[in-house]
């Protein structure tokens, strides 16, 4: 699998794990910068009041995913570390017109989900503004509630084995707009590919050259004059 791959095909294995071949969508993150930019990309998706658990074993990248998350949402990457010994870190974003905040869950000591109590939990999952993020999901019993989306990180390696890097694996079914956001086709070849490659929607500098050609040589065109009303269409933001 190459640097654009996003899934795992059927039977696949790597590194002992056997890759999900039901319509849960994964993708291959070479790196530390692929994983963070794809977190990114999620976290610019959300509005506020989502609920994530991201699980993994130990090194897997999840904080690394979270600093991610946080760049999306406006918090500065520096604050991110992981809260094992407090449990939860609540980040506000740099720049107070984002609305959102992010609540960074480590369950990995927790011992009792009715800890959570103490440190406000009940408030927190009712402020909308607050995207929470937690590690280690299990130890919280029910704590996190319904419409949950469920995320996995792994170590892996690409299909020819060439490339290490981690798997990560959406454990709960997209919606369809967030789907086509995070997954669609290079605009130059179709392979198909994931908002953490650099060169995303393109697979490569070679696909999006190629579509700037086409709009200096003419092959490509705006199909009507642009009005003052598009420039305020968020789809072009």
């Amino acid at each position: 699998m190459g640097a654009s791959d996003t899934t795992g095909g059927p039977g696949q294995f790597r590194l002992g794990r056997r890759v999900p071949v039901s319509p849960k969508p994964s993708a291959f993150l070479r790196d530390s910068h692929e994983t963070e930019s794809f977190a990114r990309a999620l976290g610019l998706l959300c509005k506020g009041g989502e609920r994530i658990a991201l699980t993994g074993d130990l090194g897997a990248g999840k904080t690394t995913f979270v600093r991610g998350m946080s760049s999306g949402l406006g918090v500065p990457e520096e604050e991110i570390s992981s809260p094992t010994f407090t449990v939860m870190h609540v980040h506000e974003p740099s720049d107070q017109k984002s609305g959102r905040c992010l609540v960074h869950v480590d369950a990995y000591r927790l011992e009792d989900p009715a800890e959570l109590m103490e440190l406000g939990w009940d408030e927190i999952v009712r402020d909308r503004r607050n995207v929470i993020v937690v590690e280690w999901p299990d130890r919280l019993g029910g704590a996190l509630g319904e419409n949950v989306l469920e995320l996995e990180l792994f170590h892996s390696s690409s299909s020819g084995g060439e490339v290490p890097g981690r798997e990560i694996v959406f454990g709960s079914s997209l919606s369809s707009d967030l789907m086509n956001k995070l997954f669609t086709k290079c605009r130059g070849c179709g392979k198909q590919i994931h908002a953490g490659v650099g060169s995303f929607p393109f697979c490569g500098n070679k696909c999006r050259m190629a579509d700037l050609g086409n709009w200096f040589d003419g092959s490509y065109s705006v199909s009507r004059e642009i009005e003052e009303d598009d420039l305020f269409d968020p789809d072009l933001a």
